[in-house]
């Protein structure tokens, strides 16, 4: 029996639910660092030996990591504000319910602020359709373009994300802003950029809507990808109708509705967003080719006929064996009445 090379693709398939569990425990891990070393509330040797004591139980059980993961976050929240904190635990708290089958969509939504520097945020709805299909596309574009859009607005920078792109969020000013409001201030201070006016409150919601008409264009067309005879051609299809989701998000509706942001806009920006668009386009596809490579069934390697005349060049020739003398069956005579038979009289009294 040949042995099977260890290739990435079989090493993943024989250990596929502990590799599932890898990216989301070390991301809420990534997570918690950043976290704290923006309050400085752990020391250093609490923050690793917390930090690795999420990571294994992620791997253990995904749901008790990411228990782990809001009770590491509770006291880092609670040095900004005891009201910053009740509110971002609540909604982890509610979020719970979906995590044993959704914490890497869930992970993705929260580190999409750590994308921003990069100019990579436009990455996230490309991979939710590719990876969770329509609806999970939506949710999952929708969800993080809401998220980005009040954490940008919390760390006082523009929540609109073809100026925000490229930024790096000053969380100090976060720190310092909310460290002394009550829990009234918190909730008008999370939304205050997002409504200074009516026509700018309708700006973000086009926006947040772009990204989730961009994730379902894409699941709509990975969904559809199975029963293509061209799938490659299916996928360049499903990048281009994800790119025009956000196009229509964020520049034709604010157009069309003269909502007076592009006026503001110099081309520069505009350009680098199709830019972006496009390269972020280019790595979901890498990445959407990296998996499909890593969960194909692993072909077992068969012998080949070349090789078995090769180990056996002379086959051996049995002897046919010599036909058996057929033997016919005699007739069976049948006594006659007159011959004597032996019968065997009992007598009964």
């Amino acid at each position: 029996m040949e042995k099977v090379r260890a290739t990435p693709a079989w090493l993943y398939q024989r250990y596929r639910s502990f590799f599932d569990r890898v990216v989301p425990a070390a991301a809420m891990a990534w997570l918690f660092v950043i976290v704290n070393q923006a309050t400085g509330a752990f020391p250093s040797e609490w923050l690793w030996f917390t930090a690795g004591g999420i990571v294994v139980a992620g791997l253990a059980a995904p749901i008790v990591g990411y228990v782990l993961f809001i009770l590491a976050l509770a006291y880092p929240l609670y040095t900004i504000s005891i009201y910053v904190a009740a509110l971002a635990l609540s909604v982890l708290i509610l979020l719970a319910f979906f995590v044993a089958r959704h914490l890497a969509a869930l992970v993705l939504i929260l580190a999409i602020p750590l994308l921003l520097p990069y100019r990579l945020i436009w990455l996230v709805p490309f991979l939710a359709g590719l990876w969770w299909f329509e609806w999970g596309g939506v949710l999952v574009g929708m969800g993080s373009a809401l998220w980005l859009k009040i954490f940008a607005g919390m760390c006082g920078a523009t929540p609109d994300f073809i100026p925000l792109s490229g930024q790096t969020l000053a969380t100090g000013q976060l720190i310092e802003r909310f460290s002394d409001a009550n829990s009234f201030q918190t909730l008008l201070w999370m939304t205050e950029s997002l409504r200074p006016d009516s026509q700018t409150l309708l700006f973000h919601v086009v926006e947040v809507l772009g990204w989730g008409l961009a994730g379902y264009g894409v699941g709509m067309m990975r969904r559809r990808m199975e029963s293509m005879s061209r799938p490659n051609l299916g996928l360049l299809v499903g990048v281009a109708a994800g790119f025009l989701g956000m196009g229509v998000g964020s520049l034709a509706l604010p157009v069309a509705l003269d909502l007076g942001k592009m006026s503001i806009w110099p081309i520069s920006l505009l350009l680098n967003f199709l830019i972006e668009c496009g390269v972020s386009g280019v790595i979901a596809v890498g990445l959407y080719g990296l998996s499909r490579h890593l969960i194909r069934p692993v072909m077992l390697p068969v012998r080949s006929r070349i090789r078995s005349q090769e180990e056996a060049p002379y086959p051996s020739i049995q002897p046919e064996p010599e036909p058996r003398p057929r033997i016919r069956p005699q007739p069976r005579v049948r006594a006659s009445e007159d011959e004597p038979t032996d019968i065997i009289m009992i007598d009964l009294d």
